[in-house]
Formats: structure tokens, sequence, C-alpha cells
């Protein structure tokens, strides 16, 4: 059974029987009719695609798998030069795992891939792949790597072929898999001195700002949500990350590009032509690279492996916009390609392979869309068009579109919201009655918190999971530590993420079963809170992430304002509050109640420093390298209470509320 065969909608006689006779009805008819609702579904959805073997569901078509299961062609250019012998992947058969994720991890096991002479893939060694090119006098290395442990990994590797020197590193774009590695890599004074080219998109430090500062705290909880790092590993947790084995954790660093380009970069480094280019897709300062040389193109995550793309990915972020994204591998199918390379997924050889790929992905992509378009245009609103907006066989049987990663109900709902915001035009939803309200009435309409519980237990053996769930949240939101309702909805999530092909799906379920059984461990998490980034981002981005946490409330009467003058940087920024917000000036500001004279030097030592920061300042004021020219510590200490701490990871429940 997929996923969508649990999604469920009550049929026309229940709504009745809802009416009529009261919610206690629901629990004897549910076993029967939710059954024959998945007999219908099973019929419509083009999802059952995903139950057949995906060798057989795409007959007809060339098939271009080599032997080696871990490229697409004949082997006449790509060859696996070493193997390890393990994978990061789980890959035995489990009735806890759906057997699709399973075969797709087999797809993962840790090999050196080479192309031509000179380029090589550190595959299988983590979420992303690394790919060092070679030229005559130095390597070039694009994506580093999601950590610094991570990229010493592929750096061994790599250092058993050229001992060459580094004389680039390309940030193929923000996201923290693809930039983290830089410490394994090179050094602030190489990259300062312009002995090592850092080279990205215009826009990658700020967006690296916005997810390591702004939503930092959020961000960190979700994307561990989305990784299952809450649970253990194996066939009772995450058994692949869908774009590659793991995320391999470890420290985040990032050193800010010194090369920047908006649209295109030609450029040759150590020999090697390459011509990058700004493809926005997934994110709008990604960037692909062609050498053009070689006919190879490295596609960046404009593909996302073999995977349905996250048009929106539910760990939260900005609107991706589809429209961009297709049209987007269209400029890419302009390269004249004969190998294609990518940060996740395996490469491809051949013309017709790379045409094959690019073709089905941006068509994919463009259905989704402009079904979803063309539905909301007849008024349909999210819960309808999941219903409608199905990819066709040939898509849906494509081996580089399965729903591993992305899904199209995900990606359909993103897409209304995208265009159109949550208001789906009944009044209702511009003042529902309060949260916890709401729930105690609903108790009270489906005949109290007994009979929902009998309810739930009901759908869970007719296997109709989400509905079971849905259902328990409104006594768990009643009661936070009702124990039999979470660990009943606990159990829900478990059996439905037992049935799911999408890894995302899968790990949303059992973290949100560990933090209903209070069972969350907090040792593997992921935290976007780097250090190291905060303090390689520009100053301005610093101040500007701390606009965000003032608590209004206390400051509706306060008008005050604290300056920041970097003597070294000659840079000032003053944060104004004023009557409830706070607002950042790249000025210094005439009057300003506290006036500090400092380097950045001694802001990056209080960043580093946390809940020590006033040691920090105290031993830089006795040096003299942290001045009051207005204002002093009182002030300074008055000002500060009125911004407000992050939540620990602990604090923050995402399913309990």
């Amino acid at each position: 059974m997929t996923h969508m065969f649990n999604k469920m909608v009550l049929p026309v006689v229940m709504v009745s029987t809802l009416i009529t006779s009261g919610f206690s009805a629901l629990a004897t008819p549910i076993t029967e009719a939710t059954s024959k609702v998945g007999q219908e579904l099973q019929t419509a959805s083009a999802s059952q695609y995903q139950n057949i073997d995906i060798d057989a569901r795409y007959q007809g078509k060339v098939l271009f798998e080599n032997e080696s299961n871990l490229f697409w062609g004949k082997g006449e250019r790509i060859k696996i030069l070493s193997r390890t012998g393990d994978t990061l992947a789980y890959t035995k058969e489990s009735d806890h795992v759906h057997p699709a994720l399973t075969k797709h991890g087999r797809k993962m096991d840790q090999a050196v891939i080479k192309v031509d002479h000179n380029i090589y893939l550190a595959y299988g060694f983590g979420l992303d792949t690394p790919v060092m090119i070679e030229g005559d006098d130095g390597i070039i290395i694009v994506d580093p790597g999601e950590s610094v442990q991570m990229a010493e990994v592929a750096k061994e590797q790599f250092r058993k072929i050229t001992d060459k020197p580094v004389k680039a590193i390309i940030y193929s774009h923000n996201h923290i898999d693809h930039i983290s590695g830089v410490r394994a890599w090179t050094t602030d004074a190489e990259v300062a001195s312009g002995k090592v080219k850092i080279i990205a998109q215009e826009g990658l430090t700020e967006a690296v700002a916005n997810w390591s500062s702004n939503l930092g705290t959020l961000f960190g909880q979700r994307t561990s949500y989305t990784g299952a790092k809450h649970v253990e590993e194996g066939e009772h947790g995450t058994v692949n990350d869908g774009l590659g084995p793991r995320f391999m954790q470890g420290d985040i660093s990032f050193i800010e590009p010194n090369v920047i380009l908006k649209d295109r970069l030609d450029i040759t480094i150590a020999g090697v032509k390459l011509e990058i280019v700004n493809v926005p897709s997934e994110t709008k300062d990604e960037v692909v690279v062609y050498l053009p040389d070689q006919k190879i193109l490295h596609a960046a995550e404009v593909l996302q492996g073999e995977n349905f793309p996250n048009l929106h990915t539910i760990r939260g972020t900005k609107f991706r916009d589809p429209s961009m994204w297709f049209k987007g591998i269209d400029i890419m199918r302009q390269f004249d390609t004969e190998v294609m390379i990518n940060s996740h997924g395996r490469p491809v050889e051949g013309k017709e392979a790379v045409s094959d790929v690019l073709t089905a992905y941006r068509d994919a992509i463009q259905y989704t869309h402009d079904q979803t378009i063309r539905y909301m245009n007849k008024g349909m609103t999210p819960d309808e068009l999941v219903e409608v907006v199905k990819l066709p066989k040939h898509l849906a049987a494509h081996p580089w579109l399965g729903e591993h990663y992305g899904t199209v109900a995900h990606a359909v709902r993103q897409i209304y919201v995208g265009y159109n915001g949550f208001f789906e035009a009944d009044p209702w939803q511009l003042e529902p009655m309060a949260y916890e309200q709401r729930a105690k009435a609903f108790i009270e309409i489906m005949g109290g918190r007994d009979n929902i519980i009998k309810t739930a237990q009901a759908a869970i053996n007719a296997k109709n999971f989400t509905f079971a769930a849905e259902i328990l949240s409104y006594p768990i939101t009643e009661n936070k530590d009702d124990m039999e309702a979470r660990k009943l909805k606990a159990l829900a999530y478990k059996e439905w993420a037992a049935d799911q092909v999408n890894i995302n799906w899968r790990n949303w379920a059992l973290n949100a079963a560990a933090e209903l059984e209070d069972t969350r461990d907090f040792s593997n998490m992921i935290s976007f809170a780097s250090v190291d980034v905060l303090t390689a981002l520009p100053s301005k981005q610093i101040f500007d992430m701390m606009t965000s946490t003032l608590i209004a409330e206390n400051t509706i009467d306060v008008n005050m304002a604290l300056t920041y003058n970097f003597v070294d940087t000659n840079e000032s920024f003053t944060i104004e509050i004023r009557n409830g917000i706070a607002q950042l000036h790249e000025t210094a500001l005439a009057g300003a109640d506290i006036q500090i004279n400092t380097n950045r030097a001694v802001l990056n030592q209080i960043l580093m420093s946390g809940e020590n920061a006033q040691q920090v300042i105290g031993k830089s004021l006795v040096e003299g390298s942290f001045k009051f020219s207005n204002g002093d510590i009182k002030t300074f200490g008055q000002f500060m209470s009125y911004f407000d701490k992050p939540m620990t990871p602990e604090q923050i429940m995402l399913i309990v509320r």
C-alpha cells in the first residue's frame, strides 16, 4: 500500500452517518468503509505505479543502467576507479521499509568514479558528492561536502590520485550540504590572498545568512525531522536520505566567496576551461559548471538525484518557483553534453541518456505546475488539487522521477500557496476559533475523548493511519500529557511510515512518533547555528538577524539606539529600538544611547563564546578593544535584555501542541 492509498477521504455515506448519528457511529463501519475507499483510490491514483518494479514499468524506453549500478551508460568515459565495499544506506529487506526505498538505497555504494582522465567523484561518502577536476598545476573542487569531517574523507580519496594544490572551490549553491566542508580544502588566508578562488553566485552569502541565523533554530529542528535525526538509523529509522545515503554530520564551516558571478562566468583555472552559469531552480543562486572541451556538465542540484524534485521542501523554505525551475533545465539542455554529473545521484553517460533524463525531469516539473494552475482556475483548493494532479504514466514511471525525495502531492499544495496564499476563499479561515478552544469543540462534537481513542484504533486497524493521527490531535491539544492518545498517534505514524516510498514523509512520521512517545534523541540532531558560519558572514548580516529577535511586547514604550563602530573595517551599524520594532541602520546615528568602538575580531569572539559572552566583553573592556564612547555596560545590558534568546531543541514541540 502506498502513501496515496492511505490518504483516504470519508465517503458520502459516512458523512451522513456523522450528521445523523453522531461521531460515535463511525467506529463500527470504519474498517469496511476505508477499505472500500482504498480500492477506489488504488484504481484512480497514478501513484500506483510506485508499486511496480521500476525496470518493468519503464518498458518501451531505452534503459541506460550500467551493470555496476553506479552510473547510467556503457562505461566508455565513466569508470569505477575504486569501491570501498561499504554503504551508508540501509539495504536489507524489512517489513518496516518500503521495498522501493531499499532498492533506491542500493544505488548508493561508496566509490570513486572517474570521468575521462581528470574528473573524479567521491560518491556515496555522504549526502553530497564532492567533485575534483584535475588541471595542469592544481585541482578544482565543486561542492566541498556537507561537513569538514565528511570532506576530509573525500579528500583522503582524492589525495590518493594527486597531490596538486587546490586552485579553486565552486559552491554550486547555498545549502548546508554544498558549502560546509570548505575548511577541509583551504584556509581564510589562502582565500584572502587570492591563492584559492571560491566562486559562487552573488546571492549566496545572503542566503547562507538566512538559514544560519534568521530562522536557524526552526530550520535546524525541522531539518532534523526531515532526516529522522531523533531516532535510530536502520529499519526503524532513516534508511537513506533520498538524495544520497546519509547526511554526514560534523563541523559546519563557511568561507565567503572571493569570485562572484551574476549570470555567467567563463574562466580558465589550471588549464581547464569552465563555463559557470546561473540556473535558478531549487535556489536562485544555483550554478552549473560546463566543461566545453570535454562536453561534460556538472548539473549541481538542478536535478535532485534520481527523484521527483522537492518543488517544495517540507522542512520549510521560501517559495520555489517551478516555472523558473523547468526553464532553468532548458538552459542546460542547450549545452552539447555527453556526460552529466550531479551533486546528488549517479552520473549519466551518452547524449541520448542525458537528453532523456533532462527532458523527463523538466517535463515532470512543468506538468505538475501547469496542471495545478489549470485546476486552480477551476476554483479547486489544495485538498482537491492533490486528488486530480497526477503525473502521467510515462513520467511517473521514469527511473529518475520516483517520489523518494519530493512528491507531486506536497508540490501541488505549495504551488497553490505560492501563487495564491493561504486563503482558500471561505471566510471562516480568516477568523477561525482559537486553537485550543477549537480542539475542545471538536472533541465534544466527536463524542468525547474516549470515543476518539476508540475510533482512532479502528482507523489504525483499517490502515487509515493519517485519519487516526488527525483526530488524535484534538485530545492531545487539550491535554498534552495524554500519553494513551500520544502513543496511539505514534503507532499510527510508525505504521504509516513503513508504507512510504518518500523518505521525507517516512522520516517526519518516525520523528513525530518519537516526540509523541517522548523518546527523541538529541545527540544526532542537525544544527544550522554554526559559529564558523556566523563569524564568516558580513557584519551587516549579523546585526540584521537581531531585528527579528526583539521582544516587542517589552519595548512598546522604548526608544533606544546602540551603535557599533568597527575600527578595522571602517563600518558602523546602529540598531534602533522604536516602539516595538528594531530597525537596522548601516551608519552611526548621532546621539545613540550606547556607542561602542571595537573591531570585528572582538565581535567574532563574542559570537563564539556563547554563554560566556559577558566574560569576553569584560576582558575586552580591560584590554581596551571594546570601548564605550557613550553609555556604559549597564545600559548595554539593558539594551540587550530586550532581545529574545532562542529556544533549545528540546523545548520546541512540532507535534505535541
